[in-house]
């Protein structure tokens, strides 16, 4: 087996300034990925946040129809400017949100936002993350915040760090109204340090938050090992609120010296919705660059919760063809065209199961590849084996896929939402765009596209960078995402509902901001995504070579048209 180290040697030693951003060099090793994944968030001193201005609250429709994909609702969520008017400048703002039966919950970095999801218009006036917290009697929050939808009990259920580090805060409404209600737990996730990047899921009987997790030392953070925080479905959603005393931790601790001790990095459960047995867990290794680990949680959801011992997805050599992503290129000429952080190989969104099947998918490098590309990966529950490995990329290599995020429905159509940008080769369609790609699952878990990607959002500029003003080289590490979100509408299953970042225009005078510091800023969009049903795989590729073909026949005849006069 070629067992290549995945994080080189696991002494691990951040020191970290909470004002600028180190950039780290060198091989890929345990230190940079720390150093270059998990520093904390960047703040703005508040002299800039006072000179920004909030945006129109009018949201901007768009709505067009492409075979068997619909998109609805389309509007601009939260942006850079709209947080700063709250007196919070946060990078990167942790696209963040999911759909209900009447509202869109956008719960990012810096801000809690409910939208009608009827007219795409604010509900109620934006709050602050920490009010929203401290609102619900859990205290002020550190961010990194994940929300879902609850179908089984239509509640929300929404997590985040508190402003210790240490302990997680999980939030649950009393009703299907975000703008009701809530009733608010704290465990502590690890105490000794932070625990960092909770991801969030629910499967059958249990709810797994995973951390990243890193102890205090002088000037800043060493990485200690990770955490999968267990706790029992009825007992998160009690009607008196979050019990969380039945908590179980199943930990993983350094020296990191032998596989048995790799459990992954970002873990994440896979979403389920009711019924028993084991829940599932996807999460890049710790050990092996360009590998998968999964394994499950046994009697999940009970003081006698353990794991099982992990499983590879390749056997280190035949299948683990990729690496971590490299920056995301924009088209521009200047010295700051390939500046985006794509983040690393992580499982950053949610992953799903769905009649047997496990949905997952991650922002790589294939190693024979030139640009960064999303793989969507659909394993079999039973076995854990790989049914399928698909790429969201471009044979021209021009353009960079990444912060992908899906969500499946029951008759295994998959929507997936991402950000693409391109060279200067590409023109202003190189922009960082937020796009929506749709695929059927085939009976042997292989995906079939079935209708052309469609563009949800175009960033206004063609340069984004923080940090620095327009024209200017970028100072520091360009965060982006850290991930994004697709929900299934629990009124429509064909319904699905995406999240993504996008640049908006700079902070200055020609942006319409006039005294402003001249630094990029992000926006988000949010967009209702609807699929048809679809024809089988088999009769929609005679319909995509049938479109072909009429497609050359009209330019034949156009052609003959130009000859002939």
């Amino acid at each position: 087996m070629n067992m290549i180290a995945r994080r080189g040697a696991f002494v691990a030693l951040l020191l970290v300034s909470t004002t600028a951003y180190a950039t780290p060099t060198g091989p890929l090793t345990l230190q940079s990925f720390v150093a270059r994944k998990n520093l904390p968030k960047l703040v703005i001193p508040p002299s800039d946040v006072q000179i920004d201005a909030p945006t129109s609250a009018i949201p901007t429709y768009n709505s067009f129809t492409s075979p068997a994909i619909t998109v609805g609702m389309s509007f601009e969520g939260t942006s850079d400017y709209d947080t700063r008017a709250l007196g919070i400048g946060l990078i990167p703002p942790d696209t963040m949100g999911a759909v209900g039966t009447t509202q869109y919950v956008q719960l990012i970095n810096g801000s809690f936002s409910v939208y009608n999801k009827s007219t795409g218009l604010l509900a109620a006036p934006r709050i602050t993350d920490s009010a929203f917290w401290t609102g619900i009697g859990g205290g002020s929050t550190g961010g990194d915040p994940r929300i879902l939808f609850d179908s089984r009990s239509s509640r929300w259920l929404a997590i985040g760090f508190d402003s210790t580090g240490a302990g997680l805060r999980i939030g649950v409404s009393d009703t299907d109204n975000a703008l009701g209600g809530w009733k608010s737990a704290r465990i502590d996730g690890f105490a000794p340090g932070i625990a960092d990047y909770p991801t969030l899921s629910m499967s059958g009987n249990a709810v797994l938050i995973g951390t990243n997790d890193f102890t205090r030392v002088t000037g800043g953070f060493a990485f200690a090992g990770t955490t999968i925080n267990v706790l029992n479905y009825k007992s998160v959603f009690a009607v008196g609120g979050p019990d969380v005393s039945g908590l179980k931790q199943l930990t993983t601790r350094g020296p990191f010296d032998t596989i048995a001790k790799d459990s992954g990095y970002a873990i994440q459960g896979v979403n389920r919705d009711g019924g028993g047995g084991p829940a599932t867990v996807v999460a890049a290794s710790l050990f092996f660059d360009g590998e998968v680990v999964t394994y499950d949680i046994t009697a999940a959801g009970t003081p006698a919760a353990t794991r099982t011992a992990q499983k590879y997805l390749s056997d280190f050599g035949s299948s683990n063809n990729y690496t971590d992503p490299n920056a995301a290129r924009q088209p521009t000429l200047n010295g700051s065209a390939a500046v985006i952080d794509a983040l690393d190989q992580r499982i950053s969104a949610n992953a799903w199961e769905m009649k047997g099947k496990i949905y997952f998918l991650h922002t790589v490098k294939p190693l024979d590849g030139n640009n960064d590309v999303v793989r969507i990966v659909v394993l079999d529950k039973a076995t854990g084996n790989v049914l399928s490995e698909t790429d969201i990329t471009d044979a021209s290599g021009n353009y960079d896929f990444y912060q992908g995020s899906l969500a499946v429905n029951s008759s295994g159509q998959v929507l997936v939402g991402f950000n693409r940008s391109g060279t200067f080769a590409t023109g202003s369609d190189g922009k960082i765009s937020v796009f929506a790609r749709a695929f059927i699952t085939n009976a042997d878990g292989t995906l079939t596209q079935t209708a052309p990607d469609v563009l949800l959002k175009q960033s206004l500029v063609s340069d984004y960078h923080n940090g620095s003003a327009e024209g200017q080289n970028p100072v520091g590490r360009q965060r982006w995402g850290d991930y994004s979100s697709v929900t299934l509408d629990p009124t429509n299953k064909q319904s699905f509902w995406v999240t993504g970042e996008f640049a908006r225009e700079y902070n200055n005078t020609a942006g319409g901001h006039p005294g402003g510091s001249g630094f990029g800023r992000w926006g988000t969009w949010i967009a209702e995504v609807t699929l048809s049903g679809v024809p089988e795989p088999s009769s929609w590729a005679m319909l995509i070579a049938g479109f072909g073909l009429v497609g050359a026949a009209m330019r034949r005849r156009r052609q003959e048209a130009l000859t002939a006069a």
